[in-house]
């Protein structure tokens, strides 16, 4: 059974008063396995984004079933929704959503409070998990006294603190320099061999190259699936 299953999932959006609709996404059908590393692909309103944000139960399809781990996730209340997005999947964005005011182990320690953890149990494991990433030396520095790429460690800091069993990354090399996109690309593969199944979500190839699996999508669909030969 794939960790990640989605069948004929299509998604319409409304533009303006509702005269407009736009299908982000047509009729896909897609598995993922768990402990896989794949990059989605795809240039802008390709629908790789708006795929991502209902893996990552950030929105619902308007038709079509998603299936996360043998359960259906449309079957799932609000409360259910909230524990799978915070046990479940951890998520890194471009934009790295830090908060200004938080030092880097304050931030990586956000997903902890929520989920009502000890405040000595949640330092500890935030320092771990910023360790992870190479930046435990940096726990006490804000975003702004942080390089982009080092603002894009913490947010993957963060997203590992919950030992979640999925990561999700859209376009977490966006904002970044050659040199700090491929330490991140490092740092995700190093989370995927440890057994986190990873997904990617990038306009990029050179970064999707890094993934044993690309899907590209265009208009909405996945017009092509492929996976690097064992060995090669």
């Amino acid at each position: 059974m794939s960790l990640i299953e989605l069948k004929e999932v299509s998604k319409i959006y409304s533009m303006g008063k509702g005269s407009i609709e736009v299908r982000a996404l047509k009729g896909v059908d897609l598995a993922v396995d768990e402990g896989e590393f794949v990059s989605i692909m795809g240039q802008s309103g390709s629908g790789k984004s708006t795929l991502l944000n209902i893996v990552g139960c950030l929105d619902k399809p308007t038709s079509g079933e998603y299936w996360l781990d043998g359960c259906l996730v449309g079957s799932l209340g609000s409360d259910e929704l909230a524990e799978v997005r915070n046990k479940i999947m951890g998520f890194v964005f471009q934009s790295f959503n830090l908060l200004p005011k938080l030092t880097a182990v304050g931030n990586v320690e956000l997903p902890l409070v929520y989920a009502g953890v000890h405040p000595r149990i949640r330092r500890e494991e935030a320092i771990r998990a910023l360790d992870m990433v190479g930046l435990a030396d940096r726990a006490s520095h804000r975003p702004n006294e942080l390089s982009g790429g080092q603002q894009q460690r913490v947010a993957i800091a963060r997203a590992l603190v919950s030992n979640p069993r999925v990561v999700l990354a859209d376009e977490p090399t966006g904002n970044l320099d050659t040199k700090s996109s491929y330490e991140i690309m490092d740092i995700l593969a190093d989370m995927n061999k440890r057994g986190i199944t990873v997904v990617i979500v990038t306009h990029d190839p050179d970064i999707a190259a890094y993934t044993p699996r690309v899907l590209t999508f265009r208009d909405g669909e996945c017009i092509e699936d492929v996976r690097a030969l064992e060995g090669v």
